[in-house]
């Protein structure tokens, strides 16, 4: 919304730039400001380090946290680091990350696709971007509390097909009806940042701690790659007006159907290292008692067929 005003009081483009880039400037203090992972610090050993972070977020927050909750926390004996080569090593990672690079590619190549072609829908220019500036709001809000009640995975798969259909639909509309060109893109633009939104919270829990801000730096740098890209594709118009929007509009189909892919995340704990089986119909928890069971010489299939062998299932 911002955007649209801006722009329209400062017509050179190379100051618009610089005004808009320079608050970014303003982030490098957030390097003092933003606490570390308290999860992260317990797996790499450091348990007094996560005790502060703990009570300093307790306290900010208003809570408090009991003695008896913080001596249950128990750091790990050896400090373990993984790499982004983690990533593809592990057969169930490198399922996910290459997924998860593909959604955030599709997400921000159509998002950015139809934020640049907002001259091309009919009506003023800054008027439109008011109108999509003005969409992200409930899109962005809107999403959370709908990934709580129905998944992330199932969410995240809707407003990309959504997506992908309005800019599927726009091509199909006559040049002399752009109001209704406009609402199909203000919807495309709804859904898009509604996918921006799911997608930042699906990739933290698809990763384990220790190699979560790896994949997410591999994700986004696909997504830059894609922002680089939307524009490129917006001037293939000059074969066929339909081409861009015929090409934003069916790779979201794809990313929404990968989405099936990967598992759901919503009420599950995260992970925090590499090492758990590729087995993606297991829970976390379900990982863990695996363990437990394994480590006290318990073989699960063994222990199935000896009951059902002596009747007792």
């Amino acid at each position: 919304m911002l955007l649209s005003g801006v722009a329209y009081g400062i017509r050179n483009w190379r100051v618009l730039q610089l005004v808009l880039s320079a608050p970014v400037g303003l982030f490098f203090i957030y390097y003092w400001i933003l606490p570390e992972s308290a999860r992260w610090l317990l797996t790499q050993g450091k348990l007094d380090s996560a005790k502060r972070e703990i009570l300093k977020a307790a306290r900010i927050n208003g809570r408090k946290v009991s003695e008896n909750l913080l001596d249950k926390m128990e750091a790990e004996n050896t400090a373990k680091s993984s790499t982004m080569i983690d990533l593809f090593r592990v057969g169930y990672l490198r399922k996910r990350a290459l997924i998860m690079c593909y959604m955030w590619f599709v997400t921000s190549l159509v998002y950015y696709g139809v934020s640049l072609n907002v001259g091309n829908f009919g009506l003023d220019i800054y008027l439109t971007q008011l109108i999509f500036g003005m969409a992200e709001f409930p899109a962005r809000l809107s999403c959370f509390p709908l990934i709580q009640r129905f998944g992330r995975r199932i969410c995240q798969s809707v407003v990309l097909l959504l997506g992908g259909t309005a800019c599927l639909i726009i091509p199909a509309i006559p040049a002399k009806y752009p109001i209704v060109v406009t609402v199909i893109a203000v919807i495309g633009k709804f859904s898009l940042a509604a996918s921006f939104s799911i997608v930042y919270v699906y990739t933290a829990e698809l990763y384990p701690t220790v190699v979560r801000q790896n994949g997410v730096g591999l994700n986004s740098m696909c997504a830059r790659v894609a922002g680089i890209l939307a524009p490129l594709i917006g001037l293939l118009d000059v074969y066929h007006h339909a081409i861009p929007m015929i090409i934003y509009g069916s790779l979201p189909f794809v990313g929404g159907a990968l989405t099936f892919l990967l598992p759901e995340t919503l009420n599950t704990d995260l992970q925090d290292h590499t090492d758990i089986p590729a087995d993606e119909s297991m829970t976390v928890t379900e990982v863990k008692l695996e363990r437990w069971g394994r480590r006290r010489g318990w073989d699960r299939e063994r222990s199935t067929s000896q009951d059902f062998k002596s009747g007792r299932l």
